[in-house]
């Protein structure tokens, strides 16, 4: 057993405000912050691509409802999935 499936099966073992604390002290780590920033710098680099290359779309007042629609459904359809077999893994 490697140290991350140690350390998974010992957080697995805590109660859940234990849980929630390890979680809190994670993603309060400066390696945690360092990651997440890089994450977002290259979301943004990515977008800022697209805007440059023309890859958007733009909507009016009615394109917005529509997608808020679609949104909506689509994620209520994700999640009646889930409810199904929540083992089960949706991309974003």
């Amino acid at each position: 057993m490697n140290a991350l499936q140690k350390i998974k099966a010992a957080a697995a073992k805590l109660n859940p405000d234990e849980q929630v604390e390890l979680f809190r002290w994670w993603v309060e780590s400066d390696v945690f912050k360092q990651r997440h920033l890089a994450s977002l710098k290259s979301d943004i680099a990515i977008g800022i691509e697209d805007l440059e290359r023309g890859r958007y779309r733009t909507y009016h007042d009615a394109d917005v409802m529509r997608l808020a629609e679609e949104v909506g459904r689509s994620g209520r359809e994700r999640l009646t999935k889930n409810e199904k077999n929540p083992t089960a893994q949706t991309d974003p």
